[in-house]
């Protein structure tokens, strides 16, 4: 009786695990840019001099092909400072030729709930980066990148073997050459049909509490990274001319507060602006109101290779 149950068990778990193991090479298989961003830290590690953090704002904006400086880009979207942080804190001794890293300080980076623990892109660090960012020891379902986000995984990978919708263009840096397929483009990079769209992705509940929380964090990274006798460049990426009125004054005056007080208080600290720059760039720098494009990537690296350079 013992030997048929284990038998049944057996026939029915081998073909399950069997299974998940095709979906989860698959999944593997997707091209995405922290494989790529990995494969170059791993091999330039001891060269880095400039390390760039934050959100997709960051991730799309800035191509380290085009800098001066050996640059590695571990921006990823929906990442906050605390993911930075912790990044930083297990990464930054494998880079002894590190001189600056760059800080996302965008509209509301500061009144948005940090990603904490469970955030799902903690498998893909783990992976990948070899970080452990769920604060507490980890486990081996904690790499399975397939069920980090089943859903989200699953549809980019419909899109990717089906229907053939994706197109990348992965420089050996992880930074995606071909990242234009987006609103603007759908738009025909159309000012008057954009400016039409009202609503779009932006935040607009000011958060005293959540504010606090995370510059509490951020002055402590700060204080880290003096420590560590680092360069930090706070950066304020452009955004498109019609996202800028529909920033709430509560939430921008406490961003441009903040990073006041940072560039007061610590010497090494400096500030990048370019959110209002509407004269150097043009709708066709753009992906949609918040997020260059890699024309616009060109502009915004170069302006702030220059910065470093000149802070060097």
């Amino acid at each position: 009786m013992q030997r048929k149950f284990i038998t049944y068990l057996l026939a029915f778990f081998v073909p399950v695990i069997l299974v998940y193991g095709l979906i989860e090479y698959a999944a593997m298989q997707l091209p995405i840019s922290t494989k790529y961003v990995a494969e170059y830290m791993n091999e330039e590690a001891d060269a880095i001099e400039v390390l760039v953090l934050g959100s997709s704002q960051m991730k799309g904006g800035i191509n380290p092909a085009l800098m001066t400086s050996k640059t590695l880009n571990l921006a990823g979207g929906n990442q906050h400072h605390d993911t930075d942080f912790k990044i930083l804190q297990q990464l930054i001794d494998r880079f002894p030729k590190l001189k600056t890293v760059v800080l996302e300080t965008s509209y509301s980076h500061f009144e948005l709930p940090h990603n904490g623990k469970h955030f799902w892109k903690n498998s893909v660090y783990l992976k990948y980066y070899d970080v452990n960012n769920f604060e507490r020891p980890t486990y081996f379902k904690d790499e399975l990148i397939y069920l980090s986000n089943p859903k989200f995984i699953s549809d980019q990978m419909v899109n990717y073997y089906a229907t053939k919708e994706i197109m990348y263009g992965f420089n050996r840096f992880g930074y995606d050459t071909l990242n234009y397929d987006g609103l603007f483009k759908d738009l025909h990079y159309d000012e008057a049909k954009i400016s039409e769209k009202k609503v779009f992705k932006i935040n607009k509940i000011p958060s005293a509490k959540i504010f606090e929380t995370n510059t509490e964090l951020f002055f402590e990274m700060l204080a880290f990274l003096e420590a560590k006798n680092l360069n930090v460049v706070l950066c304020k990426a452009p955004m498109y001319k019609t996202f800028l009125p529909q920033r709430v004054p509560e939430i921008l005056s406490r961003r441009d507060s903040i990073v006041a007080v940072a560039k007061a208080r610590f010497d090494n600290v400096s500030v990048l602006s370019l959110e209002t720059d509407t004269i150097h760039y043009n709708v066709r720098d753009y992906w949609n109101q918040s997020h260059l494009n890699p024309t616009g990537a060109k502009k915004f690296t170069a302006s702030l290779d220059a910065h470093i350079q000149n802070i060097d």
